[in-house]
């Protein structure tokens, strides 16, 4: 029998990871995920399953790929990315997991509107007056991209991509540093409050990954709420779920700005992918070009 060398196809062995993290976090420690429940996807038996794990087995052809990613209802483009060696495990995971919300609907809303009127003193301001829910959970999208765009023209950035330490450069308190020996994929901390508030971000990959620079731009977004940071006057008492909305917002924003995406489409060569040019141009995934296009649209901006 031939013998094939272990890791021979490292990238298939990274999409397995991937595949059994993307069942973990579908079942949500409801249920234990083995490596035989990847395999059953592809309906491997047990040797072709641990080929694959090892990477000894090369997952590339279409169809396969397709099996997959009807199964884990992801992207194929995403999938197919990971075999090429261009998305990392890491990235892929926070693509699967997805960029959080950038509008308050559906049952997050529903969960806020029955804590509010369930327990309104809850939310009772400094002057013993509690806002009016509408007042209280307004996203504010539109001053939030004004912080963005204020934030680019303080820069002098008129060209994509805008480069992260760049941009935190312009603000004290708030460091990124890259720990590839870390376990987790990254950790946030924060000390002090107020105008001493500072924040420090270390990330097990470098800044140019699409995931590390949305990631890096919602927590500047928060950092300046909390550091109380004038071009952010009256956000640092906004409920948590809304800020994290606001730092969704703002991290597209910041990241594919409007008047750059619309020059960028107009240069577009329209016989390719345009969402893949774009999110090449940005540093950005695929799935953030689709909403900030969306977003675009929707808004002007």
């Amino acid at each position: 029998m031939k013998k094939v060398e272990a890791n021979r196809y490292p990238h298939s062995a990274t999409l397995f990871k991937f595949c059994k993290e993307a069942l973990e976090i579908r079942y949500d420690g409801n249920v234990k995920v083995i490596d035989q429940d990847v395999g059953a996807i592809l309906g491997y038996d047990p040797a072709d399953c641990s080929h694959w794990k090892k990477g000894k087995k090369n997952i590339r052809s279409l169809s396969t790929l397709r099996n997959i990613a009807d199964h884990l209802n992801v992207d194929e483009g995403l999938l197919i990315d990971i075999t090429s060696g261009k998305v990392s495990l890491d990235e892929a995971v926070f693509e699967f997991r997805g960029y959080g919300s950038f509008m308050l609907n559906g049952k997050s809303l529903d969960v806020l509107k029955k804590e509010y009127f369930k327990n309104p003193s809850k939310y009772q301001a400094n002057d013993g007056q509690v806002p009016t829910f509408e007042d209280l959970f307004d996203v504010q999208r539109n001053a939030v991209v004004r912080v963005a765009q204020e934030l680019i023209k303080s820069g002098g950035f008129t060209e994509a991509p805008l480069y992260i330490p760049e941009i935190l450069r312009l603000y004290t308190g708030i460091s990124l540093i890259v720990r590839p020996e870390q376990e987790e994929a990254s950790i946030i901390t924060h000390e002090g409050e107020g105008i001493e508030f500072k924040t420090m971000m270390t990330c097990r990959e470098d800044d140019t990954r699409p995931y590390v620079r949305f990631l890096a731009a919602k927590v500047l977004f928060k950092h300046l709420c909390m550091s109380q940071h004038p071009l952010l006057t009256g956000f640092s008492e906004t409920p948590s779920e809304i800020m994290d909305i606001q730092s969704n917002i703002f991290a597209g924003a910041l990241l594919v700005p409007g008047e750059m995406l619309r020059s960028e489409v107009e240069k577009s060569d329209t016989a390719f992918d345009l969402v893949r040019q774009l999110a090449d141009t940005f540093w950005v995934s695929r799935s953030l070009i689709n909403q900030r296009l969306r977003d675009f649209l929707e808004h002007g901006n």
